[in-house]
């Protein structure tokens, strides 16, 4: 039974130091100098699923806001039909997203999803064993309960996203992050945990300053 609990105790402990989100890999443009700071950033979420773009735009701008910036959600801009359009160029979503005042354009685009299936085998062991006195007074195994568990399916899913900063001004990419997550549990903690790991990156590379 001692056993059986440590091993279980040190999967924990294993289980969580796997990062549930990390940077694959980030490029910055080095022929495009970053300002100094941005006021107002305009959020981009290309999500097949309306509810997901709205909730992914809402918890990235709560981080925004929470920084000092002003943050303007595309969900509130455009129309699904909109952006559905393959007719509208890039000079008219340029022009459009120049309207609301944003100095930088953040978006993200979820570009792959791995699934892997793996099968954890059942385990048999004996949690409890019952004693009695026998004739010499000493304590002697008696019986032995059995306990069987059933083998079970684990699905993973790793959600692999593209994140690109740009500076309005001069219509440029400043930069591309490539990020995976791991099972995210929900919205709300894995896009708060994004952020974070985002904008430090963006820090490292140089991308905003503060």
């Amino acid at each position: 039974m001692k056993l059986i609990a440590i091993s279980l105790l040190l999967l924990a402990v294993m289980s969580a130091c796997v990062p549930s989100q990390q940077v694959i890999n980030s490029w910055v443009n080095p022929d495009v100098k970053a300002k100094d700071r941005y006021e107002s950033i305009f959020i981009i979420a290309f999500a097949q699923e309306i509810n997901a773009k709205i909730a992914i735009e809402n918890e990235l701008a709560k981080v925004v806001e929470s920084r000092g910036r002003r943050a303007v959600k595309s969900s509130d801009v455009f129309s699904s039909a909109f952006l559905a359009d393959t007719n509208n160029t890039r000079e008219q979503i340029v022009q459009a997203i120049s309207k609301t005042g944003c100095d930088g354009v953040f978006t993200v685009a979820l570009v792959d999803v791995k699934t892997e299936e793996s099968y954890q085998e059942g385990m048999a062991y004996t949690p409890v064993n019952h004693t009695f006195y026998d004739s010499y007074n000493r304590y002697a195994v008696y019986y032995y309960d059995y306990v069987e568990e059933s083998g079970y399916t684990i699905t993973d899913k790793t959600f692999y996203l593209e994140t690109n900063f740009y500076d309005l001004a001069s219509n440029e990419m400043l930069s591309s992050i490539q990020s995976d997550v791991f099972n995210p549990e929900n919205t709300h903690d894995w896009v708060q945990r994004y952020s974070r790991l985002m904008i430090k990156q963006l820090k490292k590379d140089g991308v905003i300053k503060e």
